[in-house]
């Protein structure tokens, strides 16, 4: 009979055991998913788009110059750009956002596209291929409570679409004309022509 009483207190623990797990197993799974969601949404992200395995082309050298020689221009004028170099991820959605134009990269095309009161100024540049796949493109902004209050909106969407992919960018300040570069939700300012170009290689 003790025995019967001990296995019978036992099959109780195991049983409340289970019970206890039963409710706190579904919060800990949905706890993970909310704490590690920027991780698992880029993790996706890589797997959807098929290519993550990929290497993804290098900005050659002509590309890059004109690249580095628009944005000094657009920084002595003091004229906004974003510039957002696609990688492995492919930027797609993002695309389809803007105006397509699959156009020879070059640094007067840059310049035109970002001269004010044209019809393309505003929005994003994406270079897919080193060349100008689209124009316009609207970027999604980041999330994250910690960025300064001091960066606009053209600041916040280029950390916010390198939140999501592996993809670049380089950024203009319309009010102060400093160059940034974000890359991995992380972006660096104050940049010349020299520290640029060794960031973008």
């Amino acid at each position: 009979e003790p025995h019967a009483m001990k296995r019978g207190q036992r099959c109780l623990r195991l049983a409340t055991l289970r019970w206890v797990l039963n409710l706190l197993v579904p919060g800990l799974v949905i706890g993970m998913a909310i704490i590690f969601q920027p991780e698992l949404r880029r993790i996706f992200t890589h797997l959807g788009q098929g290519n993550w395995l990929r290497l993804h082309p290098r900005v050659r050298t002509r590309h890059l110059e004109a690249v580095l020689n628009a944005a000094e221009i657009l920084s002595a004028k003091r004229c906004g750009a974003l510039i957002v170099f696609s990688r492995n991820i492919g930027l797609n959605t993002i695309v389809e956002t803007g105006t397509r134009l699959n156009a020879e990269l070059s640094s007067s095309l840059l310049l035109n596209l970002f001269a004010p009161n044209t019809p393309l100024h505003d929005g994003a540049v994406i270079i897919s291929n080193n060349r100008v796949a689209a124009a316009c493109c609207f970027l999604p902004l980041t999330q994250n409570p910690l960025i300064s209050r001091e960066l606009g909106t053209r600041h916040r969407a280029a950390i916010g679409v390198t939140e999501d992919s592996d993809a670049f960018v380089v950024v203009v300040s319309e009010e102060t004309g400093v160059i940034s570069f974000a890359k991995e939700g992380r972006l660096k300012r104050n940049l010349d022509g020299p520290k640029l170009r060794s960031l973008i290689q």
